[in-house]
């Protein structure tokens, strides 16, 4: 099972993917439109969402998918709530939760501002986006089916390779990527029951806004201890990620670095993880 590609059909699904303005999550609605898997995209700013669903189209003119956006806060539970009712009757198959921001200080010149959109935007998008989309779920069972009867449905988060080895100037970031991590193994606990497979992704660097943004404030000290980084394309990350997603793999790294250091970490966590081609 691990080293086939049968474990997550994308064609003719729909994908609903929050962060997708830029970054991560662009790149992976392109991948998954590509496929024909009609997606949904969520941010906050609705030029953004407009520009990047035309440029997916030019792209990908060829595809049968559907794809539209909408606009929400999603680190605002009722906006969580409301995301849920605007969407319906669409009923995702898949969602991505990609939102993400990363402000490398040193403790002592974090902000206010800092700490709580690191709260924010890195764990409370996540925990809302997926609490209410359950909670729709649930409601929307009129046919009161028994949980192993409810639809097959997939949760994909995103960590990050520094839950795994937190160091200097990631105190806004890497405490809130951790329990992210810690979320997706409870979520495995808990939903599974009703047919959610739940994955998450620990990727390393890769070419995105965010990353260039991260570079203006990171401490020289944060530098020396990553040592030189060539981040890998946005888009090479999202083809690595569809393709582990497709092996069946629920703990899921970009880069040798990060497969290295989640080997070296124990807890309890997905048997379906450090296999050897985790990565590739």
């Amino acid at each position: 099972m691990w080293f086939s590609k049968t474990n997550f059909p994308v064609e003719g699904k729909t994908a609903l993917i929050v962060g997708a303005s830029q970054g991560i999550g662009v790149n992976l609605a392109e991948r998954l439109y590509e496929k024909n898997c009609s997606t949904i995209l969520v941010a906050r700013t609705e030029s953004k969402l407009q520009h990047q669903i035309q440029n997916i189209k030019e792209k990908y003119p060829e595809s049968s998918a559907k794809i539209s956006y909408a606009v929400a806060d999603v680190s605002n539970y009722d906006e969580c709530t409301r995301l849920w009712q605007t969407i319906h009757p669409a009923d995702p198959d898949i969602l991505f939760c990609c939102a993400g921001s990363s402000i490398p200080k040193l403790f002592q010149d974090l902000t206010k501002v800092d700490i709580e959109s690191g709260i924010d935007i890195n764990y409370k998008t996540v925990i809302n986006v997926v609490h209410t989309g359950f909670k729709h779920a649930l409601s929307n069972n009129t046919d009161n089916l028994e949980p192993h009867n409810f639809k097959k449905r997939s949760v994909v988060l995103f960590s990050s390779v520094v839950s795994f080895f937190p160091f200097i100037g990631y105190s806004q970031y890497a405490p809130m990527k951790s329990a992210i991590e810690s979320l997706s193994i409870i979520l495995r606990q808990e939903l599974s029951p009703y047919n959610y497979r739940v994955t998450c992704v620990f990727p390393g660097n890769f070419q995105s806004e965010g990353f260039e943004e991260e570079q203006k404030t990171k401490p020289d000290i944060t530098k020396k201890i990553e040592g030189p980084s060539n981040p890998i394309p946005g888009d090479e990350c999202a083809r690595l990620i569809i393709d582990q997603l497709d092996k069946g793999y629920d703990s899921i790294t970009t880069d040798f670095i990060g497969w290295f250091l989640g080997c070296s970490v124990l807890g309890i966590s997905s048997p379906r993880q450090w296999g050897f081609s985790r990565y590739w």
